[in-house]
């Protein structure tokens, strides 16, 4: 018998096996087959040469002493709070709008969770009600740059200064986002990318944990490398994690920085294509721009009163869109008694156009004409 959300899923599959203009595709082609080929003939698939080429790029990329590859963003957040030996009985403060792994690697790391709403404008992590919420047993602050727009990393920095606190950058959709020109994830003692499919660049899974503290590093490795420095030697220092990529992800990901500069160029012009075809359209509330944020849109974001009405009319043209994410403190794993408005207000009204760097100028302009006609339907 199929469960609830065993049918829910199906319901899924089908409807993306539906979308002419998918919600996101990565852009891979001949130079991801050639890196790819190159180490399969090599015959040397675990990690290797590519692997801290890899690392080594994304380090320089951003300015930072270490650079880490590990299997997603969610394995680097765990092995950074175990790093810094945060665990039972302390307090880390995390945003209530965001995707789930940010919250969920607190409990995994046996630490409490303590949650704050967002700014209104921004949908990223509020300082002012950071502040607020530390207690004696707080230990670190997790900021979320949320949909490719840079959090006040500043501010919270200089918080958790004030209060001897760890700052761990979540900046999964950070990519080539900077605040004030400051690369996002550097600020912090930490911070964690992700390499998943809908990235600015993918390993189709897969992630970095960047950091300037030799001690620090030294035990990510450890915990990602089952407890020991290298491979190849059966003397385990620690209980650690097999958190490791493999060669073929890397070269996955080589090819993918060749192409960065151009999908970060391609995915900030489809944005300003569909805010001036949006911006005249009823109904339809365009997203603040921080001008301190150099902003990579991870999603084409709008606020409309009715984002599901929306979502099920535009896939009946075969447009992939979603919904935003779905409050924390309202998710069943966590099903926090306490009420996070804007975090609300968001889900309810939050909607997202596919973004992919892939996207043609006549797709955005049918996507955009679609959305028009829908919106002035339902108000017939």
């Amino acid at each position: 018998m199929q469960t609830q959300a065993g049918t829910a899923y199906h319901e899924y599959q089908k409807k993306i096996g539906a979308e002419k203009i998918p919600y996101y595709e990565p852009w891979i082609d001949e130079e991801e087959l050639a890196q790819v080929t190159e180490v399969i003939k090599a015959n040397w698939v675990s990690e290797g040469g590519k692997t801290r080429e890899f690392e080594d790029r994304i380090a320089a990329l951003f300015g930072v002493k270490h650079a880490l590859a590990v299997s997603n963003c969610t394995a680097g957040l765990i092995i950074t709070m175990k790093a810094l030996g945060i665990g039972a009985g302390d307090e880390v403060i995390a945003p209530a709008f965001t995707f789930i792994a940010s919250v969920s690697t607190i409990k995994l790391a046996a630490a409490t969770p303590v949650l704050v709403d967002v700014d209104a404008r921004t949908f990223n992590i509020d300082p002012e009600l950071v502040e607020r919420a530390i207690t004696p047993r707080t230990k670190a602050i997790i900021p979320v740059h949320l949909y490719g727009q840079a959090a006040d990393i500043e501010a919270i920095t200089a918080i958790a200064r004030r209060h001897n606190l760890f700052v761990i950058e979540d900046a999964a959709q950070g990519m080539g986002v900077k605040f004030n020109g400051t690369p996002v994830g550097t600020s912090g003692n930490a911070g964690c990318l992700s390499f998943f499919a809908d990235k600015s660049i993918t390993l189709g899974e897969g992630g970095v944990v960047m950091t300037n503290s030799d001690e620090l590093a030294s035990e990510l490795l450890m915990l990602k490398n089952d407890g020991r420095p290298e491979r190849g030697i059966y003397y385990h220092d620690r209980i650690g994690y097999n958190f490791r990529i493999t060669e073929l992800q890397a070269a996955l990901g080589l090819a993918q920085l060749s192409k960065l500069d151009a999908i970060v160029e391609r995915k900030r012009r489809n944005e300003s294509l569909y805010r001036d075809l949006l911006a005249d359209v009823e109904g339809v509330e365009l997203t603040y721009r921080d001008p301190r944020s150099f902003t990579v849109p991870h999603r084409i974001n709008v606020l409309v009163d009715d984002p599901e009405g929306l979502e099920e009319a535009l896939a009946r043209d075969g447009i992939g869109c979603r919904r935003f994410f779905y409050p924390i403190h309202k998710q069943p794993a966590f099903s926090m008694s306490a009420s996070f408005p804007i975090a609300e207000s968001l889900f309810r009204r939050g909607f997202s156009f596919p973004s992919s760097p892939l996207l043609t100028e006549e797709q955005i302009r049918f996507i955009c004409a679609r959305t028009k006609a829908c919106l002035d339907d339902r108000r017939r």
